[in-house]
């Protein structure tokens, strides 16, 4: 999954607030190498779930929905910090 650019709206901006996680949190995860899944619950088709560590170690799980025009652009929809579980699956899937 290529991310050349990656749209944060205001909405998906006070579901991570709501969470304590910042935009750079975001890009860090981005950059760190997480793992993609299909999102095993979609509200829109195509939509992803991603995992991975923050810079400061902090896992967070997001939810990414693609462009209808570009395949390289995707809008975060929501996030929040990983379940235990979740970490599980991200280690051992590496």
């Amino acid at each position: 999954m290529l991310i050349l650019d990656l749209v944060i709206n205001e909405v998906a901006v006070g579901k991570l607030a709501a969470r304590g996680i910042s935009p750079l949190e975001v890009e860090q995860v981005i950059a760190n190498d997480p793992s993609v899944d299909d999102n095993p619950e979609p509200r829109v088709p195509g939509s992803k779930a991603m995992i991975g560590p923050t810079d400061a170690a902090r896992f967070l799980t997001l939810i990414l929905q693609p462009d209808e025009d570009s395949a390289t652009r995707w809008h975060l929809m929501t996030g929040w910090e990983s379940s235990t579980r979740q970490i599980h699956a991200f280690h051992r899937d590496r």
